[in-house]
């Protein structure tokens, strides 16, 4: 527990304001690396540099955010909703 005291109300109010920034840009941090952010992307075939490991290729975003760190998955369109096994553990980077 934080205790603030200010001799002025104004003081003390831009103290506990900088305080619950620092508190929200430190639980942003925190769950940074848990986050996912959706995101729907075209691959662009024409833009298909490189197909195995690391993968380069164009995109077109459709929807959403594509941030470092977001996982990929191929999704078939005959199947609602994807199989775990469509999903392999890699990320954007």
């Amino acid at each position: 527990m934080r205790l603030f005291t200010a001799d002025i109300i104004y003081h003390l109010f831009d103290a506990l304001t900088k305080y619950m920034a620092e508190v929200k840009a430190a639980r942003r941090a925190e769950a940074a690396n848990t986050a996912v952010f959706p995101v729907v992307l075209e691959i662009l075939p024409e833009h298909i540099y490189r197909q195995k490991n690391p993968i380069l290729i164009g995109c077109k975003i459709k929807d959403g955010i594509l941030k470092l760190g977001t996982p990929l998955c191929v999704v078939d369109k005959q199947v609602r909703p994807p199989p775990a096994s469509l999903c392999p553990q890699s990320r954007c980077s």
